[in-house]
């Protein structure tokens, strides 16, 4: 009985060592995540917003800043047609429980396009039109920077 114990307990420290051996040589070797040849140049920002105003040739956003703090967005309506090459501009409908947010889509540090998640009805509280007065300025720009 006492023999077969041992050979049980030698046995089982072989197992243990090889598994041990075989775990090391498989974190020596790189992982394909570790490889700089394996980054992608495209990022994305996703960032909340409280208010989006429709106005004749824009819509304009305010957004959630850091703290309390709210930034302002112009984003022309030409952006959604596709005259000059791709769209961009992209309306999508905001899923339940969720929050209204753009994702903001630059390629190379280069702008390429906004994705606005937002209620689709308009009679939400997040849409309204502009008032009269409001001076929008940016309506011709090329791209889009904010300040976070």
């Amino acid at each position: 009985m006492k023999k077969l114990l041992l050979a049980f307990a030698l046995a089982a420290s072989m197992v243990f060592s090889a598994a041990a051996q075989e775990t090391e040589q498989k974190e020596s070797t790189p992982r394909v995540w570790d490889h700089g040849d394996n980054v992608s140049d495209i990022t994305y920002q996703n960032v909340r917003f409280y208010k989006i105003y429709d106005s004749a040739e824009a819509y304009v956003i305010l957004y959630e800043k850091q703290g309390v703090k709210i930034g302002t967005a112009v984003i022309p309506k030409k952006w959604s047609e596709n005259k000059e090459g791709p769209r961009k501009l992209l309306f999508r409908n905001t899923p339940a429980k969720i929050g209204p947010y753009m994702t903001i889509i630059k390629k190379g540090g280069d702008f390429q396009k906004v994705l606005v998640t937002v209620p689709t009805n308009r009679f939400n509280p997040v849409w309204a039109m502009a008032p009269s007065g409001m001076e929008i300025s940016g309506t011709d720009a090329d791209s889009l920077e904010i300040e976070l």
